[in-house]
């Protein structure tokens, strides 16, 4: 350039852009300074407040010393709003990262997902999938069975049973408690509706007891295909959940197991924050759904998201979002 070369073909020579060329460093980092303070409505008063930062880091501690939480920074993020603090997941984890709580991050398994008969739902009670997981309890040196009812909507666990056994009789019971606490509401209020229950190819499941009561209760069962457990992909991820939670947990009776099981659903139904239903707990989707404060959308290719119209810091002010609350079960 101070030989008269223009400006532009000095440039395109180096390769550098025009931003490049001009940009002077000032040795800082751009943008403002990071807030030591958070601020907090209280649920009941609706005072609004400034907490220290150290206050936020205690509910995250909380938060993650529970097993049956979600410990991903924008989960525990969007818990955080629920409980009333105005904060955004780039602050969480500035704060998780500077406190040492970031989980490590997960490997992918580079496995291929299904691409054919793949779950959309638009509303609560459409498809419902079933499955059964097995934990050691040393008392009889035995596994005990879990069977657990999810509906794939709104990821809320509608019924579970646990035993050292688990056949057909006792899947007809689990299904007949969801008949009488759930269907029979939604059928009188909207009438018919169609209702499609998947499982695996399980014997307790394949029974002439269980595929009987699903017919005389007009609801349609569907097995999937032998080695494709992404089909009925929602209640396995589920079970990997539980799984994960109960990995430092040891049996000693069956009473311990159900003790322990009741906690943990309780928690996953009414507080656990869900990444796949924009961060909420399955109960208060639900709810709010049904109020039609969430848009739903599926895409041609049978995608379903979701759309929230309300400010998280509000839902629990709202009327009526306690309706699903999940209560330990009774039989």
């Amino acid at each position: 350039m101070g030989k008269g070369l223009i400006r532009d073909t000095c440039l395109k020579i180096v390769n550098l852009s025009k931003n490049q060329f001009y940009y002077k460093s000032t040795g800082q980092k751009p943008g403002r300074r990071a807030s030591k303070t958070t601020t907090y409505r209280d649920p009941e008063t609706l005072e609004i407040s400034e907490v220290n930062n150290e206050e936020v880091v205690q509910r995250i501690v909380e938060i993650k010393l529970d097993p049956d939480h979600a410990n991903h920074y924008r989960l525990i993020g969007l818990g955080l709003c629920l409980l009333g603090f105005f904060i955004n997941h780039k602050k969480v984890y500035r704060l998780m990262f500077e406190y040492l709580l970031l989980e490590e991050p997960r490997r992918r398994s580079g496995r291929k997902f299904v691409k054919y008969r793949r779950v959309a739902p638009t509303r609560a009670l459409e498809v419902l999938e079933m499955d059964i997981k097995y934990v050691w309890v040393y008392e009889k040196n035995k596994y005990a069975y879990i069977l657990t009812v999810i509906d794939t909507f709104s990821r809320y666990v509608l019924h579970w049973a646990v035993g050292y056994t688990m056949k057909s009789i006792q899947v007809k019971q689990v299904w007949e408690y969801i008949i009488a606490h759930y269907l029979q509401e939604k059928r009188l209020e909207e009438g018919p509706i169609e209702i499609e229950v998947r499982n695996d190819n399980g014997k307790q499941f394949n029974s002439h007891l269980v595929i009987d009561f699903f017919k005389e209760n007009e609801m349609t069962q569907v097995f999937t295909h032998p080695y494709t457990p992404e089909e009925n992909g929602h209640v396995e991820s589920f079970h990997k959940t539980l799984g994960k939670a109960l990995k430092d947990d040891v049996f000693s009776s069956l009473s311990m197991v159900e003790k322990r099981l009741e906690k943990f659903y309780t928690t996953y139904n009414n507080s656990r924050n869900h990444g796949s239903i924009k961060g909420l707990p399955p109960a208060l989707f639900w709810a709010l759904h049904e109020q039609g404060h969430i848009d739903v959308n599926v895409s041609a290719k049978r995608i379903v998201t979701y759309k929230l119209k309300v400010a998280y810091q509000d839902i629990m002010t709202m009327p009526g979002i306690e309706k699903y609350r999940y209560r330990v079960k009774q039989v």
